[in-house]
């Protein structure tokens, strides 16, 4: 599996639909940590406007890849209203705190620059109108194609120039990082990552660092957490986590979680079951 493939899966990155209709008036959309949304504009005809900035008029179809870091409403700015359907994307907790993503501001991404997209968008759009068994789980399953031809598409115009995303598909430092994702268990040193990479230690800390914000033992540190998270999700024991994940101890572990949950392990799955 390609790393950008093997981290998708790795965060179970979910697509869904989450509003279809009109745009009449302002359409303030509330992002809970962890989650991005795509905008489908067949029209334009809408405003993103966000406080402390100046707003971003769409008046062509486009779409827009909108990150959870970033605060805004939508607004019309057509008669009648303007069409749109919207995607939101689940990309777990830690994504944007010490696993960075790479998208910090809206990408608008003009129909007419992305046409290795719209035949996905199209079959989408017919996919919505139907009534076809199956339409909910195909509509999610293109989104979440559609995302991820627009992350190529994003990286290849260097409209993310760090995170995650960025740093998977460097030449170099992707190789470390496909190595602590696929086995966040083993006890990497600087030196070992730094080896996979082909660069000296000095080098490598350095270019981790500029690419994802993080010293590579910190990242390291933050994806060992999310196996843990997955483990326990999946009804692994505790101890059994702990060590799953490459944590030298149930104590450590429970350290480690606690401080950047801000809950412990037990409460934080506790949360988790329905109904809490």
């Amino acid at each position: 599996m390609d790393p950008l493939s093997a981290f998708f899966e790795r965060i179970q990155l979910k697509g869904s639909l989450f509003y279809a209709g009109r745009v009449d008036g302002v359409l303030d959309i509330d992002k809970p940590e962890g989650t991005a949304f795509l905008h489908i504009l067949e029209q334009g005809g809408i405003d993103l406007v966000r406080a402390g900035h100046p707003s971003i008029p769409v008046d062509r179809p486009a779409l827009l890849l909108c990150p959870g870091s970033c605060r805004y409403r939508l607004r019309n700015s057509a008669a009648g209203g303007a069409p749109i359907i919207c995607a939101t994307y689940q990309l777990g907790p830690a994504i944007g705190r010490t696993l960075p993503f790479g998208v910090t501001d809206t990408i608008v991404f003009p129909f007419e620059e992305v046409a290795e997209v719209l035949p996905v968008i199209r079959l989408l759009l017919e996919e919505f109108r139907g009534d076809a068994a199956g339409r909910s789980k195909g509509i999610n399953a293109l989104f979440e194609y559609i995302l991820i031809l627009l992350v190529r598409q994003a990286i290849a115009r260097q409209a993310i120039s760090a995170g995650v995303l960025c740093a998977i598909a460097d030449a170099h430092i992707g190789r470390a990082l496909k190595a602590i994702h696929e086995r966040p268990e083993e006890p990497w040193s600087v030196e070992q990552l730094a080896a996979l990479a082909g660069m000296s230690r000095s080098r490598f800390a350095a270019r981790f660092s500029a690419l994802l914000g993080v010293a590579p033992i910190a990242y390291l540190a933050s994806w060992r957490l999310r196996r843990a998270q997955e483990l326990m999700r999946d009804g692994v024991a505790l101890k059994v986590v702990a060590s799953s994940a490459g944590f030298s101890s149930q104590p450590t572990f429970t350290r480690a979680f606690s401080n950047e949950m801000g809950v412990s392990p037990g409460e934080w799955l506790r949360l988790q079951r329905p109904g809490r």
